[in-house]
């Protein structure tokens, strides 16, 4: 193998407590809408749909926090494979991505240029169309660009491993 190129595993770990820090916000938020909802001086459609958008808030923040959770990404050169595993308090599950089947290795993005936050992330194309996005929810550097891009090219040196 030639020197330049990287032989160890490359693991990353989402933060849990970023993961926690979202739900909070998300309970909060939901909490408050579904209290404004009840406010006398709002129509009632306003006040149904604040009142049914703040309890799914709630729902989901509830069930992303009692769930919790937390993904793993190894890279792996000799082994030439992604796998990427997810915990949880009801289980785990793992997927193998073997290096031959990914096509291509791109920079994603989520959100909103017009005056929305943008998140990244690393999207993989696979052979057979498939697309598989990597470093998705609480990883650290998600809002950087820079930060993602530079993921993104640490894989494709990987990629680049015989």
């Amino acid at each position: 193998m030639n020197a330049s190129h990287p032989s160890a595993v490359w693991t990353t770990e989402s933060n849990p407590g970023t993961q926690a820090m979202w739900c909070v916000l998300g309970l909060v938020v939901g909490a408050f809408m579904v209290y404004v909802s009840r406010s006398p001086g709002l129509e009632r459609v306003t006040s149904l749909s604040a009142l049914l958008l703040g309890c799914l808030v709630v729902v989901v923040a509830m069930v992303t926090l009692v769930k919790g959770g937390k993904q793993v990404i190894s890279n792996d050169p000799r082994r030439r494979l992604v796998e990427i595993q997810t915990h949880s308090r009801f289980g785990s599950q793992k997927r193998v991505i073997p290096f031959r089947q990914i096509v291509r290795v791109e920079l994603g993005e989520h959100g909103d240029r017009e005056g929305g936050s943008i998140s990244y992330h690393v999207l993989l194309i696979l052979k057979d169309g498939k697309e598989v996005a990597l470093f998705v929810g609480a990883f650290d550097g998600i809002w950087d660009r820079q930060a993602m891009d530079t993921r993104r090219a640490r894989l494709v040196e990987y990629l680049q491993t015989r």
